[in-house]
């Protein structure tokens, strides 16, 4: 009783101090037991996996970067993660990573290029070269199923395997946005622009890890391909190319959910799928059950 009496005290004190201005209000977020769902691909489903081809792909360019999360990656462990987890269960998949430098990984294609987009010397250049080539990669690949994705992904549930079904029924995929907001995006985020058409910056924003296409879908192919060419002549964030793609073309993807890309802020949400350990909140979060 005492404990609790004394419990309830301190929280009453902490509480006066905020509100007085003599403390900071520490978002505390419970751990809870986090369960993934993992069951082996029945008969059927590993039947149907093996009657399809399947490609999985990265962007890395710059030899030293660090992600928008605030990791730097080395080139050891450059894809290590998702592409670990990836296999885990899709063990015969293709891999394929495009780099402007020799990225040399065991089982992965490397397709080495040079970036078409202009103005080289702005200091977003890499991460607009990255989001190019992964709008291409998609476009390029020759496989049923492909998809893109970033290099601090952990796969943690077999779930996974719906993100097939999801692409083969709407033709492509692209992760729920957790700014939601196309003008919120644009306020709080780095390398953006005014927004001028007459959506004002009220329609959805886009994430880009993963994002999906299925074989040679029409209006899939079209996005990407526009996304690429905007990118290439007036690069900005890529949310924002997503959005001037659609608006233009008046074609747009089937939004992931948030348990697709799991990220600061949606930490314990349930039924996740992949995680965005590249966020630090999320690697500490999860970290005991990972």
């Amino acid at each position: 009783m005492n404990l609790t009496l004394n419990n309830f005290m301190q929280r009453l004190k902490d509480a006066i101090a905020v509100l007085l201005g003599k403390a900071n209000a520490i978002k505390h977020i419970p751990k809870k037991d986090v369960v993934y769902n993992n069951e082996e691909f029945s008969e059927e489903k590993q039947q149907y996996l093996d009657s399809i081809t399947i490609e999985f792909l990265f962007a890395e360019f710059g030899e030293n970067r660090t992600n928008g999360g605030g990791v730097s990656f080395d080139e050891e462990s450059r894809l290590y993660l998702s592409l670990k987890t990836l296999k885990q269960y899709f063990p015969n998949a293709k891999y394929t990573v495009y780099s402007d430098f020799d990225l040399e990984i065991d089982g992965v294609e490397l397709i080495k290029v040079s970036s078409p987009v202009v103005d080289a010397s702005h200091p977003r250049y890499g991460y607009r070269t990255a989001d190019y080539y992964k709008f291409m990669a998609l476009v390029n690949s020759k496989a049923d199923f492909k998809c893109i994705l970033d290099s601090d992904m952990q796969i943690v549930s077999s779930d996974i395997v719906a993100l097939i079904h999801l692409t083969q029924k709407f033709g492509f995929c692209v992760p729920y946005n957790d700014r939601q907001l196309l003008r919120n995006d644009m306020q709080i985020s780095k390398d953006t622009q005014e927004i001028i058409d007459d959506s004002l910056g009220m329609g959805h924003s886009y994430n880009q890890s993963p994002m999906t296409l299925w074989q040679s879908d029409e209006r899939g192919q079209l996005f990407y391909k526009t996304c690429a060419d905007v990118m290439k002549n007036d690069p900005s964030r890529a949310s924002l190319v997503m959005w001037k793609t659609a608006w233009q073309t008046g074609v747009y993807p089937y939004i992931l959910p948030k348990q697709w890309c799991v990220c600061d802020g949606n930490e314990g949400i349930g039924n996740e799928v992949i995680l965005h350990v590249g966020h630090k909140s999320i690697k500490e979060y999860y970290n005991d059950n990972r």
